[in-house]
C-alpha cells in the first residue's frame, strides 16, 4: 500500500464520495440547555436517566453471578421481550440458541449513555430508527462495557448505537472526542453490515439526507447498519481444517475477488462475487498456486471516493478497499448472496464456501488486512463507527484532539492501546475460528508497532439530571423518547418532524433549572498523558509514534495460541518512512514483503550498473544481507530499536516479489519508462514515480518484433528469478499472462477493465507466457532444494561466472550464474545475462552427468520451457534436447541478451535422444 498514500490524502480531506456540504445535527430528544463554555453549536444531551430502583437487587444478584438475567427495567416491545442486564462478555451481538437471547455488548468508556437502536431495512432504507431501547448505567453497564440482553428479538431487524458524550467541536474539556448521538454509529464487532445497497456500485437510497431526521451522510454514504446473528442451522464445513503448508511451500497469488471475474470474459454466474471466484479456482489450482492473498474483503464503501473523473465520463471508485469499515464482516457487496437479497447468514456462509474449496483444491487463504487506518478519515471525515463510540481509544491523537497521519489516509488506529490491541486480536481470532482463513498479509504493518496515543481517564459527567435519583432510569429515558416523539407529532400531524438544534432548547429547561444545577456538565477529563517537552506519551515516557522494540500488539498475536499456526506476513514500513525490513518486531513468527528482492531483481534484469550482481545473488539465496547481516550504515531501525530483531531468521523470512498490487504490471515494467496515471484525473500527479522500469526501447505499445521479443524475454527473466528464488514467491494477478494496465501504476480508482483478469487474453496466451509460468511454478514444486527453511551453505550452491567457479562481482558485471546441488546427485544451473551481448558460457562439469535444458527465455514459445503437455508433444520436447548436444558435449551453452536458462543435471544414460525418424531422410534424394 506504500503508493496509495497519494490517492488516500484525497480521502483525508473529508468525504470525497458527498454531492453536499455535512448535514444539520438530527436528534430524537430534546436538547437540555447547556451552560458550559462551547465551541460552535449547542451540545446534544442524552436521554434524561437516573439511578435505578434496581441497584440492590442487582447487588444482590451480581453475588450469586446472575446478574446478566435480571430485567433491567425497560420496557418490552412488539420486537423483543423483556430486555435483561445482559453481559459484558462476548463484546458484539452474540444469541444464545438456547434461550432465544440477544446479548449485546459495546465499549465506550467515555460514553454519558447509550441507546441501543433496531432498523427494519425498510426504515434502513428511509434513514430512520424503527425502535430504540436506551440503556442504564446501573443495570447495563460493566466498567466501560455497555451491555443488554434482549429475548426473543425479531431476527431481521439490524441494530447500530446512539452514544452520548462530549464533542470536541462543542466542548471545552473534550480534547478529541466525537461523540454525536445524531449518528447511528455501528458495532465495531459486526459480523454482517447493510446499508441499503445490494450491488457493487449501486446508489444509496434518494433521500434528502441534507435535512434534520434522515440519518446517513449522502447516497454514497447511505445509514449502515448490523445484521443480527442468525438462529438455524451451522454451516458444513465438512471436516475442513487448515491445510498447514510449510511457508516455504507457498507461491502466493495476490488478488482482487472483483477483478478476478467481472471482466465479461470470465463466464462465471456471479462475476466479482466470491462465488464468481468459487467458479474459477480450477484455473488457478491448474496454475500451480497454493495460496491466495485477497486484497482486502473487509467491508468497505466502494463509493468513497466517488465523482467524475476530470477529463472523462468515467466515475472514481474506492476499487482496492484499503479503507475499513467494518473489521468483522466480509465485504457485502462482492457477495452474490446480497446481490440476491438473501441474508446476513447466506453472506458469511459464501466466504465460508470459498474458503473450503480452496482448501479442497491445496489452495490456502491470506487475507490482506488494514489495521493502520479506517474510513472515518480525519478531523473532518464521517463518523460511522470507532469515532462515535470513544475516539480517544481507537485512533491516534494529539494532546489538542487532532488525527496523527502515519498511515497517508487522515487518521491512525491506536494499534498498542489495550482495548484496540484486544479488539485486533479478537478479530484475527473471528477469521480464523469461524472463517478457517490461513494467515493474515497486516498492510502498512510498521503502524502497528508504534506506541499509542494516551489519556488519563476521565470521569464522564453527563447532565446533572442524569444523575438524579428521582426516577427510574430505564423509564425516564422512555419517557424522554417519548415525549420527543409527541413532541414531533404535534408539529406536524401524521409526519414526523425532527427538532432544530437551537430552538429545541427552548422551553425544555429553564433558566432557573439550568442555575438551580440542571443542564450540561464539562467532562472532567485528566487531558493526555504527555511528558516534560510537552509531546503525548504512551503513558511510560515513550512519545506518541515512536517505534516500539517490543510492541505489545504484535507480541500479543504472535503469542495467542488461537493464532498459533496462521502465517503472519508484514508490509513492514509506512507512510511517515518507517522501514523496519529485515528487523520487524518477528518474535519468531513474522514474514516480510522484502521490497529489496523488487527492486533488486528489476534494476540486474536492465543491466543496471552497480552492486546488482552481488544484490541479484543474495536475494535468489532469500536475502541473508537482510535477514542475517548485520545491519547497512542507512538502516536507522535496525541499528537502534530493532536491532534485537536482526538475524536469526531464515528465508522464510522473505516474500519475495516483483510486482504487486500497487506499481506497474509485470507487462507494464517492460513497456513503460514513465508512469501514465492520466486517466486516474490527478494530473499524472499520483502513483510512484520511482519504478525502475525499462521500456526496451520503446514508450508504450510497439509494433517492432525485435522489442516485443525483448519485452517477452524480460517478463520471463523476472518470472524465473521470483520462481528459482529461495523463500516465498508472490504473483500478481494477471501477471501470468502478461495483463497491461497502460501504464498506469496507481488504479485504486478504476472499476473498470485496467483492475479485470481478461479471461479471453489469459485462454489465449498468445505469447505463451501463462504456459512458461505454470511450468515454472511446476518446477519449483518439483524441486526441494529450490524451497528452503534454512540457510543454503557452500557446499550446496556454487557460484560462476561465463567460466565455471569465476563468478563476476564487479558493478560493471552482467551475468550471474550458479548451480544447487542436491543430496544423491544432481541438481539445477541456472544463469542470467543482462548484458546487451550474447554469451557463450562454460557448464561446470559433472562426473557422470549431463546438463539437459528446462527453460531458456530467449527461446519463442512452446520451446522457451520444455515440458510435455498440449502444446509441446513428448517426442518434441526430446527432438528439442537432443538438438542442443553439440553444445552440452563440449560442457557450454550460448546464451542471448538479457536472457535467462534453467538445466537439470541428469545421468547420462538418461539424456533425451532424437527420435529415429526424425533422423531419417525421405528416401527420395537431392
Amino acid at each position: 500500500m506504500a503508493m496509495q498514500a497519494v490517492h488516500c490524502a484525497v480521502a483525508a480531506r473529508g468525504l470525497v464520495g458527498l454531492h453536499s456540504a455535512q448535514p444539520r445535527v438530527v436528534r430524537v430528544c430534546r436538547p437540555r440547555l447547556c451552560t458550559a463554555p462551547l465551541r460552535g453549536r449547542r451540545p446534544l444531551c442524552p436521554p434524561r436517566c437516573v439511578a435505578s430502583p434496581l441497584a440492590p437487587s442487582l447487588a444482590a444478584a451480581s453475588a450469586h453471578g446472575d446478574q446478566h438475567r435480571l430485567a433491567s427495567g425497560q420496557e418490552a416491545s412488539w420486537a423483543h421481550g423483556q430486555p435483561l442486564c445482559g453481559r459484558a462478555d462476548p463484546m458484539g451481538a452474540t444469541l444464545d440458541p438456547h434461550s432465544g437471547v440477544t446479548n449485546f455488548a459495546l465499549f465506550a468508556s467515555n460514553a454519558w449513555g447509550v441507546t441501543l437502536c433496531l432498523f427494519s431495512e425498510a426504515d434502513l432504507r428511509a434513514g430512520r430508527v424503527t425502535l430504540e431501547v436506551p440503556l442504564a448505567p446501573e443495570a447495563n453497564r460493566t466498567g466501560d462495557v455497555w451491555h443488554i440482553a434482549l429475548p426473543g428479538l425479531d431476527p431481521s431487524l439490524l441494530y447500530g448505537y446512539r452514544v452520548y458524550g462530549s464533542n470536541d467541536e462543542q466542548h471545552e474539556d473534550s480534547e478529541g472526542q466525537r461523540h454525536d448521538p445524531a449518528r447511528v454509529v455501528l458495532d465495531p464487532y459486526s459480523q454482517v453490515i447493510v446499508n441499503g445497497r445490494q450491488r457493487w456500485g449501486e446508489m444509496g437510497p434518494d433521500l434528502a439526507y441534507k435535512t434534520p431526521g434522515v440519518l446517513g451522510y449522502a447516497a454514497t454514504w447511505p445509514q449502515a447498519a448490523a445484521a443480527l446473528p442468525q438462529p438455524g442451522a451451522q454451516f458444513d464445513w465438512e471436516g475442513d481444517r487448515p491445510l498447514g503448508l510449510a511457508m516455504e511451500d507457498l507461491v502466493i497469488y495476490e488478488m482482487h475477488v472483483r477483478g478476478f471475474t467481472q471482466h465479461s470474459s470470465s463466464g462465471v454466474t456471479a462475476p466479482g462475487t466470491f462465488q464468481g471466484v468459487i467458479e474459477r479456482l480450477d484455473y488457478l489450482q491448474a496454475l500451480g498456486v497454493n495460496a491466495i492473498e485477497l486484497m482486502p474483503v473487509h467491508e468497505f464503501n466502494e463509493l468513497e471516493y466517488y465523482q467524475v473523473i476530470p477529463g472523462s465520463d468515467s466515475y472514481r471508485y474506492n476499487f482496492w478497499g484499503y479503507s475499513t469499515v467494518g473489521f468483522f464482516a466480509p465485504m457485502a457487496r462482492f457477495s452474490a448472496a446480497a446481490a440476491r437479497g438473501e441474508g446476513g447468514g447466506a453472506v458469511l456462509n459464501e466466504f465460508k464456501q470459498l474458503v473450503k474449496e480452496c482448501h479442497r483444491r491445496g489452495i490456502e487463504v491470506i487475507m490482506d488486512v488494514v489495521f493502520n487506518h479506517t474510513a472515518e478519515g480525519n478531523e473532518q471525515g464521517p463518523t460511522l463507527s470507532f469515532r462515535g463510540l470513544d475516539n480517544r481509544v481507537y485512533y491516534m491523537l494529539a494532546p489538542g484532539g487532532e488525527c496523527y497521519n502515519y498511515s497517508g489516509c487522515g487518521n491512525t488506529m491506536n494499534c498498542n492501546h489495550p482495548v484496540v490491541r484486544q479488539f485486533i486480536v479478537d478479530c484475527l481470532r473471528y477469521w480464523v475460528q469461524e472463517m478457517h482463513v490461513d494467515g493474515f498479509r497486516f498492510d502498512l504493518g510498521s503502524i502497528m508497532t508504534r506506541a499509542p496515543s494516551m489519556w488519563h481517564p476521565c470521569d464522564p459527567v453527563p447532565p446533572a439530571a442524569y444523575a438524579s435519583d428521582s426516577e427510574d432510569a430505564a423509564t425516564a429515558a422512555a419517557a424522554a423518547l417519548a415525549a420527543a416523539a409527541a413532541a414531533e407529532a404535534a408539529a406536524s400531524p401524521g409526519t414526523p418532524q425532527p427538532f432544530e438544534s437551537e430552538s429545541d432548547a427552548e422551553g425544555w429547561l429553564s433558566d432557573s433549572d439550568a442555575e438551580a444545577g440542571g443542564g450540561y456538565a464539562a467532562v472532567k477529563s485528566k487531558g493526555a498523558i504527555v511528558c516534560e517537552a510537552g509531546f503525548m506519551t504512551d503513558g511510560a515516557g515513550v512519545p506518541t509514534g515512536t517505534p516500539l522494540a517490543d510492541p505489545p500488539l504484535i507480541e500479543m498475536i504472535s503469542a495467542d495460541p488461537v493464532l498459533k499456526d496462521t502465517k503472519m506476513i508484514a508490509e513492514a514500513w509506512d507512510c511517515d518512512g518507517l522501514n523496519q525490513v529485515g528487523a520487524f518486531p518477528h518474535y519468531g513468527r513474522w514474514s516480510e514483503w522484502n521490497g529489496h528482492f523488487r527492486d533488486t531483481v528489476r534494476q540486474f534484469a536492465k543491466g543496471t550498473d552497480g552492486p546488482w550482481v552481488g544484490n541479484m545473488a543474495s536475494v535468489l539465496c532469500g536475502s541473508p544481507h537482510i535477514y542475517v547481516a548485520e545491519p547497512g550504515e542507512n538502516d536507522w531501525w535496525g541499528s537502534n530499536s530493532g536491532r534485537r530483531w536482526k538475524g536469526g531468521r531464515g528465508p522464510t523470512a522473505s516474500v519475495n516479489f516483483v510486482t504487486a498490487h500497487d506499481g506497474f504490471t509485470l507487462a507494464d515494467l517492460v513497456a513503460y519508462n514513465e508512469k501514465h496515471n492520466e486517466a486516474n484525473g490527478e494530473d499524472n500527479r499520483d502513483g510512484e514515480a520511482h519504478n525502475l522500469s525499462w521500456n526496451c526501447g520503446e514508450e508504450g505499445p510497439s509494433t517492432s518484433p525485435a522489442v516485443n521479443s525483448l519485452r517477452q524475454r524480460q517478463m520471463r527473466n523476472m518470472m524465473t528469478a521470483l520462481l528459482v528464488a529461495h523463500g516465498v514467491p508472490m504473483l500478481f494477478m494477471g501477471d501470468e499472462y502478461g495483463h497491461s494496465k497502460g501504464g498506469n501504476n496507481n488504479t485504486y480508482c478504476h472499476d473498470s477493465p485496467l483492475n479485470y483478469l481478461d479471461w479471453h487474453k489469459a485462454a489465449a496466451d498468445d505469447d505463451g507466457l501463462l504456459r512458461f509460468t505454470r511450468h515454472m511454478i511446476s518446477l519449483r514444486h518439483k524441486h526441494k532444494e529450490l524451497r528452503r527453511s534454512s540457510w543454503i551453505n557452500d557446499s550446496e550452491v556454487q557460484w560462476h561466472g561465463t567460466e565455471p567457479a569465476k563468478p563476476d562481482w564487479t558493478e560493471a558485471s552482467r551475468f550471474l550464474a550458479y548451480t544447487l546441488g542436491k543430496p544423491g546427485g544432481g541438481g539445477l544451473y541456472i544463469a542470467f545475462n543482462s548484458s546487451h551481448l550474447p554469451q557463450v558460457v562454460q557448464l561446470p562439469r559433472w562426473p557422470g552427468r549431463v546438463w539437459q535444458l528446462v527453460a531458456d527465455t530467449s527461446k519463442v514459445a512452446p520451446f522457451d520451457v520444455l515440458v510435455a503437455d498440449d502444446q509441446l508433444p513428448e517426442e518434441e520436447v526430446a527432438a528439442q534436447r537432443a538438438s542442443m548436444d553439440m553444445w552440452k558435449l563440449e560442457h557450454c551453452y550460448p546464451m542471448l541478451p538479457w536472457s535467462s536458462v534453467v538445466l537439470e543435471s541428469v545421468p547420462e544414460a538418461a539424456k533425451s535422444a532424437m527420435p529415429q525418424h526424425r533422423k531419417q531422410g525421405s528416401g527420395t534424394g537431392f
